[in-house]
């Protein structure tokens, strides 16, 4: 439901002598976490059926899988500005990070695993060979995206369209 990493939970209580929520977090459980309602926070727009989650993030090249929504509304009602986006993954290494094996790159450009969509180093060397995750694809706020000026080749994107219905 959130990833990799198990999410932490905040949990807030309005305190009436402070006239202020004060915060709590704890790990989350992933059963029974929205079974019962919890008191609205109305500081972080968060209604009773709802939580706030605090999830590890990295800031990482996207491809845009999704154009934006087409605006409508309903009442008071508005579509969130988001896209869906699929993380591209380097196959290189740093300190933190060990490199992927030759095997592994070598089965990647032969597209041996579906989830997976093999791009080049960018002419303009600001994506490093890697890869596109597809199991990875999700909805981020146009709030959090980034322009970088690299874009896909005509046969490029036309690949990964089809590649992506597979």
């Amino acid at each position: 439901m959130f990833g990799e990493r198990r999410p932490y939970l905040v949990r807030s209580n309005y305190s009436q002598t402070l006239a202020d929520y004060e915060y709590q977090i704890d790990m989350m459980r992933q059963s029974g976490e929205f079974d019962t309602p919890q008191e609205p926070n109305h500081t972080l727009g968060i209604h009773s059926d709802e939580r706030a989650v605090i999830v590890g993030a990295k800031q990482r090249p996207v491809i845009l899988i999704s154009k934006p929504v087409t605006g409508w509304t309903d009442r008071n009602r508005k579509p969130e500005e988001s896209f869906l986006v699929a993380p591209v993954y380097s196959f290189g290494g740093n300190e933190t990070k060990m490199a992927y094996s030759q095997t592994f790159i070598e089965r990647v450009k032969r597209y041996v695993y579906w989830q997976f969509f093999y791009l080049p180093m960018s002419n303009s060397n600001r994506i490093s060979e890697g890869f596109v995750r597809l199991d990875r694809i999700q909805a981020v706020h146009k709030n959090l995206l980034d322009h970088m000026r690299v874009i896909l080749t005509d046969e490029a994107l036309l690949t990964l369209r089809n590649w992506t219905r597979v």
